[in-house]
């Protein structure tokens, strides 16, 4: 089994309908857990330890961007690359977003392939 197909992807989004279309978006075989709030992709996050995490920006109980940022201060979590997903996709918010540490940006309504593409390239660019 490679590396890509052992991946932990964690889809964080308030809205069950995306969380599942990004779930089928993904070509591949992945280990998926999703998080509907701020505080739950937090949670999921610290015992799930994702190689690579969804986030939409606007979510229950604060910003997607607080998630980013917490997985890369936490040392058991930075490994983790952090994909915006988000209807907000103007050059503000993108640079927002690059701040807070995101390592990728896909606007919404996102494109499946575009998605997929994106989240094997974070995972081929880690080995």
């Amino acid at each position: 089994m490679s590396a890509v197909a052992a991946a932990k992807v964690l889809i964080c989004d308030d809205e069950p309908l995306l969380r599942e279309l990004m779930r089928v978006a993904l070509v591949g075989e992945y280990a998926i857990e999703e998080a509907g709030t701020v505080t739950e992709a937090i949670e999921v996050a610290s015992g799930f330890r994702p190689d690579v995490a969804l986030v939409d920006v606007m979510m229950p109980g604060g910003s997607g961007l607080d998630v980013i940022r917490y997985l890369n201060q936490d040392p058991a979590l930075r490994h983790a690359r952090c994909v915006v997903v988000s209807a907000f996709a103007g050059e503000s918010d993108r640079k927002e977003a690059s701040e807070a540490g995101a390592d990728a940006f896909v606007p919404k309504p996102f494109d499946p392939d575009e998605l997929s593409a994106t989240v094997a390239s974070l995972l081929e660019a880690e080995d």
